[in-house]
C-alpha cells in the first residue's frame, strides 16, 4: 500500500529500476497491501511514456524519468534504509531471439549498474528478472558475436555475493503463479538476512492437490469482437497463411471439407482483392438470394470453382468436437518456438511478447494451425487433433453460426499457433499475437481475424482491469505491456522476498540457540 495511509504494520522502502509500465510495482503494491505494509517506492525509467504510465497509476510512488546510470543512488534514496530493490534490466542484447546478429557492448551494461545501485543502498533483499539467455552471457569476440559460455554471468553473481548477499536464480513460469500467460523469465533472487528462496507455484497445467489449473488465455479475449472476415480485410492474408489454414481445415475438419480447403489453399492477395472489387461492384439483395437458391455442397467447391466464375455459397452441416461431446472447444495459438494450440477455457494465453500478435479462426471442427519448419517446407510440423490433448469444452455458439476452435497465431520466432484453453504465449514488445476464428455458417465458411489488443494483452500479463497504459499509438502502449513483469508472479515474488525466513550459511550459526549450562 502507499506510504502514510497509517494502516500499516511495518514500513517499507522499496526501489524499482528500469520500472517500465510498472508490472514488478505492482505486484509488489498488492504484496505489500496483503502483508499490512506501507511503502515508499522509486521507480526509475528512461522512457517518457513508461513513467508517465508508473505515474498514472502509482501517484504515490517517486518517479524518476532518467536513466539509471545517470543518477546517485543516495541523492535519489536519502538516509532511509532499502528493504527491497528490484530490476528488469535490458534483454534484447541476451536473449536468443537475435540469432547471430552482433551485439553492443554497452547496452549489455544494464545488469551491472544494477550491481552499482544495491552496492550503493544495500537492499535487504534483491529481484533481477530477464531473459533465460542471461545465465549463458559472455564476453563478445573481435566480430562482435557473444561467446555465450557463461563466463560474464558468473562475475556478475560473484560480484553481489562479494556485497554479502546469498543469490540463487531460476527461471520461473507466470502461468504457475496465476497470470494467463505462459511467458518464462530468469529471476534472480538475493538476500542478505536470510537464504535466497522462490516462491512455491500455485498454479499448474495438470494440478493436483492445493494447487490450481492454469488460467487459460481466453479468460482474457474480448470474445465479442471475433475480427473481420478475411475476405474483407483491407490487406488480405498471404497465400503460405491461406495454405496453412487449408491445413488444418483438411485435418480436423473432415472429408466433406476438404474440397473447400484446396480452394481457401489456392487464394492469393490478388484473388481476395479481385472478389472484393466484383463483390463491391455488383451484390445486390436479389444477387444474394440468388447465392441462396444455388448452394453448392461442400464436398463440390472444386468442381465448382473451375466451372463458376461468379462467387457462390458452401454449405455444410456443422460437426462439433468436444472432449466430453458438448459444444466445440475454443483454442489460442502462439507463434514462437515450440509453440503448440491450448484449450482456451483451461490454459493461459502463451508468452505474451514484445510483438503482441494473435488471431481467432471459426471452424468446422476444431483444428491446430501447424508450425512452418525453418527447414523441411511449409507444412513439417503436423497439426493435431485436439482430443489428443486434455481440452476443456467451451460454449461455442453464436447468433449466426457455429463458432469452432477460434485459435491465437503469434508472428515472431517459429510462427505458430496456441490453443485458448491454454496461457497466451510470451507478450512481447511489438504487435504480435492475433486471433483467428472460423464461422461456418448455414451457407458457407467464414475466416476471421484480428490482432489481440492492448487491454487483451494487459489482462494476460495480470494488470488490474482499471490500469491505464499512456503513449499515443497502440506500439508505445503494447511495447510497455512486452517489457513488463507479469503482475501475479511479481506479488509473489516480492512476498517471498519480504517473508522467506530459511537461513543462509553466513546467518545460521547466529540463529541457533545457545544450549543452558549444567
Amino acid at each position: 500500500m502507499p506510504e502514510g495511509d497509517g494502516r500499516g504494520d511495518k514500513h517499507l522502502t522499496a526501489v524499482d529500476l528500469f520500472c517500465g509500465g510498472g508490472g514488478f510495482s505492482t505486484g509488489l503494491a498488492l504484496a505489500c497491501e496483503d502483508l499490512g505494509h506501507d511503502v515508499r517506492l522509486v521507480a526509475v525509467n528512461h522512457d517518457t511514456d513508461a513513467v508517465e504510465t508508473h505515474r498514472r497509476n502509482h501517484p504515490w510512488a517517486e518517479q524518476h524519468n532518467a536513466k539509471v546510470e545517470e543518477l546517485h543512488p543516495p541523492n535519489v534514496i536519502g538516509d532511509d534504509d532499502v528493504d527491497l530493490l528490484v530490476a528488469g534490466p535490458e534483454c534484447t542484447h541476451f536473449s536468443s531471439a537475435r540469432g547471430g546478429k552482433p551485439v553492443n557492448e554497452q547496452r549489455r551494461a544494464s545488469p551491472w549498474h544494477v550491481v552499482d545501485w544495491v552496492q550503493k543502498t544495500r537492499p535487504d533483499a534483491l529481484l533481477v528478472e530477464n531473459v533465460p539467455e542471461l545465465k549463458s552471457w559472455g564476453p563478445i569476440d573481435e566480430d562482435g558475436q557473444p561467446t555465450r559460455n557463461g563466463e560474464t554471468f558468473e562475475a556478475w553473481v560473484d560480484a553481489l555475493c562479494s556485497l554479502g548477499y546469498s543469490i540463487d536464480w531460476d527461471v520461473l513460469n507466470a502461468a504457475d503463479y496465476g497470470d494467463a500467460t505462459s511467458r518464462r523469465r530468469l529471476f534472480v533472487v538475493g538476500r542478505r538476512d536470510r537464504r535466497a528462496t522462490h516462491p512455491e507455484p500455485t498454479h499448474a497445467r495438470d494440478p493436483d492437490g492445493d494447487l490450481e489449473p492454469w488460467r487459460p488465455a481466453a479468460e482474457v479475449i474480448d470474445w465479442s469482437d471475433r475480427g473481420e472476415s478475411v475476405w474483407a480485410r483491407s490487406r488480405p492474408l498471404s497465400n503460405n497463411t491461406m495454405q496453412r489454414i487449408a491445413k488444418g481445415i483438411r485435418e480436423h475438419c473432415g472429408d466433406d471439407l476438404a474440397a473447400y480447403a484446396d480452394v481457401v489453399a489456392s487464394i492469393t492477395p490478388e484473388d481476395v482483392e479481385a472478389l472484393q472489387e466484383d463483390v463491391v461492384a455488383s451484390i445486390t439483395p436479389e444477387d444474394v438470394e440468388a447465392l441462396q437458391e444455388d448452394v453448392v455442397p461442400a464436398d463440390r467447391v472444386a468442381d465448382a470453382a473451375d466451372d463458376r466464375e461468379e462467387p457462390f455459397l458452401v454449405e455444410a452441416e456443422p460437426a462439433a468436437v468436444a472432449t466430453d461431446g458438448g459444444e466445440p472447444t475454443s483454442m489460442v495459438m502462439g507463434q514462437h518456438s515450440n509453440a503448440r494450440a491450448r484449450d482456451a477455457s483451461e490454459e493461459p494465453v502463451p508468452t505474451i511478447a514484445t510483438r503482441g500478435a494473435i488471431h481467432c479462426i471459426h471452424a468446422e471442427q476444431a483444428f491446430v494451425k501447424p508450425r512452418n519448419g525453418p527447414q523441411r517446407g511449409l507444412h513439417s510440423n503436423a497439426t493435431y487433433e485436439p482430443d489428443d490433448r486434455p481440452l476443456h469444452t467451451v460454449t461455442a455458439s453464436n447468433h449466426d453460426g457455429h463458432l469452432v476452435s477460434p485459435f491465437l497465431v503469434e508472428y515472431y520466432g517459429n510462427s505458430d499457433t496456441a490453443d485458448v484453453e491454454e496461457p497466451l504465449p510470451t507478450v512481447t514488445t511489438k504487435d504480435r499475437h492475433a486471433l483467428c476464428v472460423p464461422d461456418l455458417y448455414p451457407w458457407g465458411l467464414d475466416l476471421r481475424y484480428r490482432m489481440l489488443q492492448p487491454r487483451e494483452l494487459a489482462a494476460a500479463q495480470g494488470f488490474p482491469e482499471d490500469y491505464e497504459f499512456a503513449g499515443e499509438t497502440k506500439a508505445a502502449r503494447t511495447a510497455q505491456i512486452g517489457n513488463a513483469v507479469p503482475v501475479n508472479l511479481a506479488k509473489a515474488l516480492v512476498t517471498e522476498a519480504l517473508t522467506g525466513d530459511e537461513p543462509s550459511l553466513r546467518t545460521y550459526a547466529g540463529d541457533q540457540e545457545v544450549p543452558a549450562d549444567d
